[in-house]
């Protein structure tokens, strides 16, 4: 297990490039055992066949630790090493100039170099554009993929000679260009790795260490925070406003007055961004036990922000999203959002969280906030759209001046008079986050949808990417019906439109295996057998699984074990 931070210097070859600052899993067991077999590959003596030997070994075994996600550069340094440790072995056996392995050494030097550029070129070459690989309109050639990474095409042209077999080449020239590629992969990939690696022990993986340490800061820093939120859900807008009495009680008020003696500033939403501010700057390791201790401190430390969503959830003169915004794009930026969201849903699906009964009010906060979050990001989505018909000086962008003015107007027109009700995600066009919604856990909202999730659940549908086909929706409308009477309830897709309201095929109701039954029982009866002396039809006489099928016959709206008469 290894924790790459960033590389001293920029290589020219991003291959096996891992992301900075990321734990990861790897074959080999610690930086010191990498160390070691880096030792003995490039710095044994070149004629130290023994430790060379040993090297391979240690190559082979890692790869029979991970043969999933295994580093490409590892691959292609094993495959010109094992044919240089070859050579090594046949010159030492029967001379320099020896006949016999002259040729049995260039085959096994043409295969490890056609694998080499194989390898590179398929599998990470030039940014995915090598052979076989969609880089774009146009597949990139071996050569120009091969350029792109910094290696000589001389190779190439060396590749190509030795898979056609056209010339004869020099034994002193695969020499040679086996050393290039090991001088390469040296430059390109171990040293990288070696300057940007380091070692991740039990202690900085533990739970308790790398997050209960900052729990304390986090609490306060989230209390604080709940307690300026709520006081600008009362219309309060100063900290004079908060102590002349806006419902808060004495340590909230603390709170509030020592954050503000503190940094300096008695307006209300400056205070909100410092302490989201100071939120965000905790020093959390990138891992899912960092992620679920922040969901747990919002949960446990932000109380009056559900206490008002059950109170002043349905009043449209109560600025809850305005008040909240600025934290849910915290959370969002932190990578936290998207644990919150599906931990708010198991409130609104279970009646038994972690072995406590969820009360009203409990599944009520929890509603509100979930339709919250999943209706913020489907505006997200359609803002983004909306942006791509607006000049660019108009489009507010990360990095550059902010120009909110036309964001702000798309927003207020698009929410009318509830704009300071809903939560904003997203002012930029270029914002990276977004909901990461897989269909296996719509299909499962789906399955356990309930009255208080009916509302939440087709704003999932309209999120998913790719988006669903018409006739998917129209099937998924149909859960939907329980829930919402005699007509399905309209899904927006993702372009934009609504998927009409349409009545079932049968015009009956099918929820259960026994509605199915009934359904099947009434059609069996409305049936008219055949009388007496009436001859098969034509299209009777057709019907069978040995006979062609009749196309005028809609098979569709038939259930198994029925047939058209």
């Amino acid at each position: 297990m290894e924790k790459n931070a960033a590389p001293t210097a920029a290589p020219s070859c991003n291959i096996d490039k891992r992301p900075p600052n990321q734990t990861y899993i790897t074959a080999w067991r610690n930086k010191r055992e990498f160390q070691s077999v880096y030792g003995k590959i490039f710095n044994s003596p070149p004629d130290d066949i023994e430790t060379k030997e040993d090297g391979l070994r240690w190559l082979k075994m890692w790869r029979a630790r991970q043969m999933k996600d295994f580093p490409i550069c590892v691959r292609c340094t094993f495959q010109i090493l094992e044919a240089q440790v070859f050579d090594l072995r046949s010159q030492q056996a029967e001379g320099e100039g020896a006949s016999s392995k002259a040729m049995e050494i260039k085959n096994i030097y043409a295969g490890a170099f056609t694998r080499f550029i194989n390898f590179l070129t398929e599998n990470g070459g030039g940014g995915g554009g090598g052979v076989g690989g969609g880089g774009g309109t146009r597949k990139k050639s071996i050569a120009e993929s091969v350029r792109e990474i910094g290696i000589e095409t001389y190779l190439v042209e060396l590749r190509h000679l030795c898979a056609h077999r056209s010339v004869t080449i020099s034994i002193d020239v695969f020499r040679r260009s086996a050393q290039y590629c090991m001088d390469w992969l040296n430059k390109a990939y171990w040293q990288r790795e070696l300057a940007g690696m380091q070692p991740v022990s039990y202690d900085t993986l533990k739970y308790s260490y790398a997050v209960d340490t900052q729990l304390p800061d986090m609490s306060t820093i989230l209390r604080t925070y709940d307690a300026v939120a709520a006081a600008r859900v009362r219309h309060a807008y100063n900290v004079e406003m908060v102590i002349d009495g806006v419902g808060l009680v004495e340590e909230e008020i603390e709170l509030v007055k020592m954050h503000a003696e503190k940094h300096g500033s008695p307006r209300l939403p400056v205070i909100t961004r410092q302490i989201v501010g100071m939120l965000q700057e905790l020093k959390l390791p990138p891992s899912q036990a960092a992620v679920n201790a922040v969901c747990k401190a919002v949960f446990d430390n932000c109380k009056r922000m559900f206490e008002d969503a059950v109170r002043f959830g349905d009043d449209d003169k109560v600025p809850l999203g305005m008040a909240h915004t600025e934290l849910f794009r915290a959370l969002t930026a932190m990578g936290c959002v998207q644990t919150f969201f599906e931990q708010l849903m198991v409130i609104c699906e279970q009646d038994n969280v972690d072995g406590d009964h969820v009360d009203d009010d409990r599944r009520s906060s929890a509603v509100y906030w979930a339709h919250q979050i999943a209706f913020g990001f489907q505006l997200l989505k359609e803002f983004k759209k909306a942006c791509r018909t607006w000049r660019p000086d108009q489009v507010d962008r990360f990095g550059f001046p902010p120009r909110h003015e036309m964001a702000k107007e798309w927003y207020a027109k698009r929410l009318k008079s509830a704009s300071d009700q809903q939560l904003i995600l997203g002012l930029a066009v270029d914002c990276p986050w977004h909901m990461k919604l897989s269909r296996a856990y719509v299909l499962a909202r789906l399955t356990a949808m309930n009255e208080h999730t009916k509302d939440i659940v087709p704003i999932l549908l309209s999120l998913l990417e790719p988006p669903l086909s018409p006739l998917e929706q129209q099937k998924i409308n149909k859960l939907t019906q329980v829930y919402n009477g005699n007509k399905f309830s309209t899904i927006k897709q993702a372009n934009g439109n609504v998927a009409p309201n349409t009545e079932d095929m049968d015009g009956a109701n099918i929820f259960t295996a026994d509605d199915l039954l009934e359904v099947v029982a009434k059609k069996r009866a409305n049936s008219k057998p055949m009388e007496m002396g009436e001859s098969l039809s034509k299209k009777v006489q057709r019907i069978g699984p040995w006979t062609e099928r009749d196309v005028e016959i809609d098979w569709s709206c038939y259930p198994l074990g029925t047939c058209p008469t």
